[in-house]
């Protein structure tokens, strides 16, 4: 159980640190940017990310990021 969990941290560390590294927002997942992308009209991979972790991961991902987001 304890290895999952650590799996999981790991996996949002690396998507978190992709997401930045493309020039994304340090808080933001690249699920959740996929999904911004997705919504502004722009190319994404909004259907393979989804089809790989999970219906809607991408929308759930994005909602709990804009209700986290701070403006500083």
């Amino acid at each position: 159980m304890m290895f999952i969990k650590y799996l999981t941290r790991v996996g949002l560390a690396a998507s978190v640190l992709l997401n930045v590294l493309i020039g994304g927002a340090s808080n933001q997942t690249f699920s959740a940017r996929n999904f911004q992308w997705k919504r502004e009209g722009k190319f994404n991979i909004v259907w393979l990310i989804d089809y790989l972790l999970g219906k809607n991961h991408c929308s759930i991902c994005w909602a709990y990021w804009k209700v986290r987001e701070r403006k500083w």
